[in-house]
């Protein structure tokens, strides 16, 4: 069994909605910058994480037909403002499914945030393909230092009968 994961540092708040304009922010292990405030938004700035597993099963290929694969969904980031969305957080299974979290987010003056994550699920003939299969958009809002649990999100492929798909359980926490 074949499995590679990556955390992506890149870290970036959301747009209202969930289209957005390009923008970056600091990165995941840095301290919150000092905000400069602005009249028209909230320059407050937030650590969010997202965690949670995942199983994902690659029904096709000759050698990973009946791959099961497993793991951890953990990424964190701090916010501010309004910023488009990033992947934060990607894994393969199988040598022909990738799985990607991309994910925004939006403070507010209470120092609650709306989180916006997208979900894909790439199947192809190798784990780099651009062959998207499925994807699923959300948003949640967290209070302060509260969290918000999904449980059993599930992607599937379109192709070969829906048996290539992901299942996530996700943790959205909005820490103080």
């Amino acid at each position: 069994m074949s499995i590679r994961m990556r955390t992506v540092g890149l870290l970036t708040a959301g747009a209202a909605g969930l289209a957005a304009t390009l923008g970056a922010a600091p990165s995941a292990s840095a301290a919150p910058p000092v905000a400069e405030a602005s009249a028209a938004t909230a320059s407050m700035w937030r650590n969010i994480a997202l965690t949670g597993t995942f199983t994902i099963r690659d029904d096709e290929g000759i050698f990973s037909a009946g791959t099961y694969c497993n793991g951890s969904v953990a990424s964190e980031g701090w916010v501010n403002e309004v910023r488009s969305p990033s992947l934060w957080w990607e894994t393969t299974c199988g040598g022909e499914i990738r799985l990607e979290k991309h994910v925004s987010a939006q403070t507010d003056t209470s120092g609650g945030v709306m989180i916006y994550v997208t979900l894909r699920l790439y199947e192809g003939t190798n784990d780099t393909n651009t062959d998207l299969d499925a994807e699923l958009d959300f948003n949640r809002y967290v209070p302060a230092g509260q969290i918000s649990t999904l449980s059993e999100i599930t992607l599937r492929s379109g192709e070969n009968g829906g048996k290539d798909w992901a299942k996530l359980n996700i943790t959205l926490h909005n820490n103080r």
